[in-house]
């Protein structure tokens, strides 16, 4: 399988054994690496969030190659996309935008006009 990681790891197999090792001369590279390193829960929680990229396509890969930190934070995560213009920014009580806040901010608006 062909990786790019943005931080180095080590990924065990499941008797503890080191199978594959990202370094700071490997990292920000694509690299071939054994298909077992999927089953290490260090693959899946880094895959995630964003910090490495997996069985890449041809565009995907030309475009990692150009520019492999495009997206990313300091740590290597990818970042949340910008909300869009005019998008509500206050988050409700799960942490997530609410479309009925927007709505209700837009009503006491134009009561507010009315009066």
């Amino acid at each position: 399988m062909l990786i790019l990681s943005r931080v180095c790891a080590e990924f065990r197999d499941r008797s503890g054994a080191v199978i594959h090792r990202v370094t700071p001369e490997t990292r920000l590279t694509f690299r071939e690496a054994p298909e077992a390193i999927r089953e290490d829960p260090l693959f899946q929680m880094l895959l995630s969030d964003g910090s490495l990229e997996a069985a890449v396509t041809n565009v995907q890969r030309k475009k990692l190659e150009a520019e492999p930190l495009e997206g990313t934070d300091a740590t290597g995560r990818k970042v949340p996309a910008a909300p869009s213009p005019g998008e509500e920014t206050r988050p409700n009580a799960s942490g997530r935008k609410s479309a009925a806040a927007k709505t209700a901010r837009q009503e006491d608006s134009g009561s507010a006009e009315k009066q």
